[in-house]
């Protein structure tokens, strides 16, 4: 089954041209911070499971192929994070785990020149700072 891309509390998140400015992991969990136009996000995940971090040329077939991406990506200005459902990357955390875990959830942060895949067991605590 195709990958689905679901924007992720679009209602709380503030439309922009977010580029990330900075991606933290250590023993506090990973934050993820952009910074926008008129916003800045702080993206705080307590304890992933996996982090993958690519530059958006090396995710030119997620690019083409993402269902719920598409408008975004025809200028890059609106929510940056998604919900992905039926991820190639949550498959294989399942996979390499040899199925023991399996309640957790693929967020992607996209913007212009990155993608920031993070799987998870917790949402992540997000806060807008309008500048």
């Amino acid at each position: 089954m195709k990958e689905q891309w679901i924007e992720y509390k679009p209602d709380e998140i503030s439309a922009d041209e977010y580029e990330v400015v900075k991606v933290l992991y250590d023993c506090n969990g990973t934050l993820v911070e952009l910074e926008g136009n008129m916003y800045n996000l702080i993206i705080r995940f307590d304890y992933p499971d996996a982090v993958r971090i690519c530059d958006e040329g090396k995710r030119i077939k997620t690019y083409n192929e993402a269902e719920g991406l598409q408008e975004y990506r025809k200028n890059f200005n609106g929510i940056p994070i998604y919900k992905v459902y039926h991820s190639e990357f949550y498959n294989w955390v399942v996979d390499e785990s040899v199925g023991i875990y399996t309640d957790f959830v693929h967020y992607a942060i996209v913007t212009l020149n990155d993608i920031v895949d993070i799987i998870s067991s917790s949402p992540p605590e997000i806060h807008v700072q309008e500048l």
